[in-house]
């Protein structure tokens, strides 16, 4: 594997239900960021912003770092976002939008 592209799709309960499970978690330094993160998401609020009911997510995305600076990522992030919009979504969040 050179390189992966992992997308998904969010609702407009995905944010709350994913912070409230932060509360599980032991490894402290993991939960702080992902509580940062999703505090910001929620006061972005794209789902009202915009309109829609569903968001399309890049969600993770890597390249071997021996095939690094070839423009990869940006191909897999091209691709993302033509996939998101051949599926109907409006919005496509980590992108380049």
């Amino acid at each position: 594997v050179i390189g992966v592209a992992l997308n998904g799709i969010q609702g407009p309960g995905d944010l709350v239900a994913s912070q409230a499970k932060l509360t599980t978690l032991t490894d402290e330094k993991f939960r702080q960021i992902f509580d940062l993160l999703y505090g910001a998401n929620l006061k972005l609020d794209l789902f009202q912003q915009h309109g829609v009911d569903r968001i399309f997510e890049c969600r993770i995305l890597s390249v071997d770092k021996r095939f690094r600076g070839r423009g990869l990522a940006r191909e897999l992030l091209r691709r993302s976002e033509e996939v998101a919009k051949e599926n109907g979504f409006k919005v496509t969040h980590g992108g380049t939008d």
